[in-house]
């Protein structure tokens, strides 16, 4: 399609409107919310020019995906709550945790909420702190470590006991679903720590 190609040849950031237009020639289009906040750009920044346009459509676009990469871990926060787990944190079928250990995982798990609420909080002003959003994710991204070596203990607690064959099944049961909760919860930290840095960029 001449079109495309000539979104894909000029020097000019068309990528937007490249991958909006083979979108729709390949019957997968653009999120709807996405294409209607794209809509909505000021004239101002229309009538700017084409740098100013992609700016923004940039912003918007990451701004977007940050924000659906919180509503996917508020959700992973929401299934920790639910899962059986959660009441049985430090049962590795074995020797349990020190019981510090599980305090700070607790805490851990109380504290993404609260850092969840302060980026929803800063992300919804019409100029957001690129300084506190990065702060944010420095404390998103030093929960998800200490989540993960937690994780790397359970495991190694489910090893130990199954190479002793002392483990009950159920007790494997729980400690199999606490990694896997808990990994799921990390990569969604993780993700949401990447988010931010997109959306920080795309506001300089």
């Amino acid at each position: 399609m001449k079109l495309l190609g000539f979104l894909e040849a000029t020097d000019n950031d068309w990528s937007f409107w490249t991958e909006w237009l083979k979108g729709l020639l390949d019957g997968r289009p653009l999120d709807w919310e996405l294409q209607h906040q794209v809509a909505l750009i000021d004239d101002a920044i229309w009538d700017a020019g084409p740098e100013a346009v992609a700016a923004e459509i940039e912003r918007i676009r990451r701004h977007f995906e940050l924000e659906q990469e919180v509503a996917r871990l508020k959700e992973q926060l929401a299934a920790v709550e639910r899962t059986p787990a959660a009441a049985l944190i430090g049962d590795n079928g074995g020797p349990p945790l020190e019981d510090a250990a599980v305090r700070a995982l607790q805490t851990d798990l109380a504290l993404i909420w609260k850092q969840v609420e302060e980026l929803e909080e800063e992300i919804a002003k019409p100029s957001p702190s690129p300084s506190l959003l990065e702060k944010i994710a420095k404390t998103l991204w030093e929960i998800s470590l200490r989540m993960a070596a937690y994780c790397g203990s359970v495991a190694d607690g489910m090893i130990r006991e199954g190479t002793k064959e002392l483990a009950k099944a159920g007790a494997k049961w729980t400690a199999g679903a606490t990694v896997v909760t808990f990994t799921a919860q990390t990569e969604s930290v993780q993700s949401v720590v990447k988010a931010i840095g997109a959306f920080v960029k795309a506001l300089q």
